[in-house]
């Protein structure tokens, strides 16, 4: 399911009941529909990444419930290498994988980083810094739940967080839609 290496990737994961019998990781089974054409796809490497002491680039995304077909589709941007550019349409997970409530709205969405390795030798998320540490840290903004008329609303409030390392990682309370996650060790400069 991982790779191990140091690049990063756009991962995603979808369920209806807990992974007890449904859901998938990225592409490895039939159920997110890719757009043809598509820039990335879950799984995928993402190669413009943030430089802790350069390059700001935002990799955004929207996931909207489409009205009409009730699909959820993923729209991505990668603003690195198009600049000013909306969100293109990447695929969509179709209604059909959906049951109960999930079929007509989201009960839950997780986001942040994911690392894997021995707890023992935890590698770098993010760009390597702790949200502590001030402006070289990786961050997730923008954050905006939309309506079912297409209006995006910021979250103001903060969620709960998960740390499975703590001594290693860390995330800062979302503020004005805005959070700082990451941490271990930043590259030597």
């Amino acid at each position: 399911i991982f790779t191990c290496d140091s690049r990063t990737y756009f991962y995603t994961k979808w369920t209806n009941d807990g992974f007890q019998r449904t859901g998938c990781i990225n592409m490895r089974c039939p159920s997110f529909q890719l757009e043809k054409g598509a820039a990335i796809a879950p799984g995928g490497v993402i190669d413009h990444v943030s430089n802790p002491k350069g390059d700001k680039p935002n990799l955004n995304l929207k996931i909207i419930k489409d009205g009409t077909s009730g699909d959820w589709l993923v729209y991505a941007v990668d603003t690195g290498f198009w600049i000013n550019r909306e969100p293109e349409l990447i695929g969509c997970f179709p209604r059909s994988l959906s049951t109960g409530g999930f079929a007509d709205k989201a009960n839950g969405i997780l986001f942040g980083g994911v690392v894997v390795a021995p707890i023992t030798n935890p590698p770098p998320m993010g760009s390597g810094y702790l949200p502590a540490d001030g402006k070289n840290v990786a961050s997730i903004r923008n954050i905006q739940l939309v309506d079912r008329n297409g209006h995006g609303w910021p979250l103001t409030g903060d969620l709960p967080k998960f740390e499975t390392n703590q001594n290693a990682y860390a995330v800062s309370p979302i503020v004005n839609g805005k959070f700082f996650y990451g941490g271990h060790e930043h590259p030597k400069s």
